[in-house]
């Protein structure tokens, strides 16, 4: 009877450490997959096979033209428009041999923001048409038609069409969960119309997080031809 009784209890024990090992398990992947993997995967904006992005604001529009130097078999669309991949917020191209994509939208679609008479969207350019990878590119754009405090509004009201005061192209990352304001790259321009092109030298071509410092201790300044003519003259003396 203490035979059978001992067996009883040793087979209860071995149940209650499965069972215990299976728990512990199930809880520590629980905790794996609720790790926040946002610093782990980062994508940044990049303009690597982009050749001109340009943008043209209209009276109440923005169009967009993309080029690129092979050809592009992705997609591109307004952020938060992928899903739903209608027109005229999400386009791919046509052919497989496309080396242009051209998105055309009204300031009050593809969830345009709107400040004031301030108009922003960030479109993403897609290499997969599934997935965003490495090698992805955003854009934020703008459409500035803020009134310049020096113009009489009452005149300006009495034109038909509104006027763009500028236009603002920035490379950003093509990850929703990253923050807008993680820019790279700014390009402007005080007219209706803006281009983006990589590397471009240009003086409206803001790079940020590009720190430039200059080595006083490496640098060796030679002054100029009187104040060298000057310099040997007296040593020779």
């Amino acid at each position: 009877m203490r035979a059978i009784f001992l067996a009883f209890y040793i087979t209860c024990l071995l149940v209650l450490n499965v069972c215990s090992n299976e728990n512990n398990k199930k809880q520590n992947n629980a905790e794996i997959w609720q790790q926040d993997l946002t610093d782990t995967f980062k994508i940044e904006g990049s303009d690597q096979g982009i050749q001109k992005v340009n943008l043209k604001c209209g009276s109440n529009s923005m169009n967009v033209m993309l080029e690129t130097e092979k050809p592009f078999t992705g997609v591109m669309y307004t952020r938060g428009s992928f899903y739903k991949q209608t027109a005229p917020c999400f386009v791919k191209p046509i052919t497989q041999s496309a080396l242009s994509l051209e998105m055309n939208f009204q300031l009050d679609q593809c969830q345009t923001l709107k400040d004031g008479e301030l108009y922003s969207n960030i479109v993403v350019i897609q290499n997969d048409p599934e997935l965003i990878t490495p090698g992805d590119s955003a854009f934020s754009l703008e459409c500035d038609f803020r009134q310049p405090r020096s113009l009489d509004v009452e005149a300006n009201m009495q034109t038909r069409d509104r006027i763009v005061r500028g236009s603002k192209i920035t490379l950003t990352s093509p990850d929703p969960s990253r923050a807008a304001t993680d820019s790279i790259i700014t390009v402007h321009s005080d007219t209706d119309s803006v281009e983006y092109i990589p590397k471009q030298q240009n003086t409206n071509v803001i790079q940020k997080h590009v720190p430039h410092e200059e080595n006083e201790a490496e640098t060796i300044r030679l002054g100029t031809v009187e104040e060298v003519t000057y310099t040997l003259e007296k040593d020779e003396l």
